[in-house]
């Protein structure tokens, strides 16, 4: 577990009980990933337990649940080396206040233990600023637009 200022990021073994709040934000903005993310884990597709693996949850001080991430091995890449990460997703009234950053650093530092390089995919303005702010670079990989040496 790390503590911010004022959020607490922990690993989860289980889906947060708050996921809910967080899947009707995402789908109001017309994202569908928080869904695929609680579809995946009940059906046992994707819980994040594969060697590497894990899924992430930040927390204010009173225990709301205002983010998540996960990291997997890369599906689309089968040397077992490559992490993708997956399902990040910010409440939007705690955007642009440091928690995407402190979580995507979190992620990285535990990934550097498992993988040599991160891939993701994104197709928003938004993160793709976000995730070249945080030092990932475009690249033309099937499946995969950005990436970042561990």
């Amino acid at each position: 577990m790390m503590m911010l200022d004022r959020f607490k990021i922990e690993r989860v073994l289980e889906l947060p009980s708050q996921l809910d709040v967080l899947i009707a934000y995402s789908q109001s903005e017309n994202f569908r990933f928080l869904n695929r993310l609680q579809q995946d884990f009940q059906t046992g597709e994707n819980c994040f337990d594969q060697h590497g693996e894990a899924l992430f949850a930040v927390y204010t001080p009173k225990d709301q649940l205002i983010a998540v991430a996960g990291l997997n091995q890369d599906p689309f890449h089968h040397s077992g080396q490559v992490g993708r990460l997956r399902r990040f997703y910010i409440h939007p009234d705690y955007r642009r206040q440091g928690v995407g950053c402190h979580l995507l650093r979190y992620i990285e530092q535990h990934a550097q233990a498992y993988f040599y390089e991160l891939h993701l995919f994104t197709d928003t303005a938004n993160a793709t600023s976000f995730y070249q702010k945080m030092g990932y670079e475009p690249v033309d990989l099937p499946n995969s637009n950005f990436r970042k040496i561990c």
